[in-house]
């Protein structure tokens, strides 16, 4: 991909100051990147994929977009979303660990 386009998506985040905000840069099909910025709990990785709402449709709706990990260049996330979620993950480990203890 010599001569990539960058397009940036709008998607209205009417972002918690405590949630935060994500931003995914990914390629499309041809010779464009995009870069969407969501709220932190509109976006999540499944089944080797990056989910995210996109929008809504007429019905208002929400439209999410899958987008494989393969052609995810990078995921930003605030430092408050990644902490909470490393101390839940440290927790729910911690609690497997005593469980097998006992």
């Amino acid at each position: 991909m010599d001569a990539t386009t960058m397009v940036d998506i709008d998607t209205d985040t009417d972002s918690d100051p405590e949630l935060g905000t994500a931003t995914i840069v990914y390629e499309t099909p041809g010779e464009t990147d995009e870069r969407a910025t969501v709220d932190n709990d509109r976006i999540a990785y499944f089944q080797d994929h990056w989910l995210f709402a996109y929008g809504t449709d007429d019905d208002g709706n929400d439209v999410v977009r899958r987008v494989p990990k393969e052609r995810v260049h990078y995921v930003e996330r605030s430092v408050e979303e990644i902490e909470a979620t490393f101390e839940s993950g440290l927790e729910k480990a911690k609690g497997k660990l005593e469980s097998l203890r006992d």
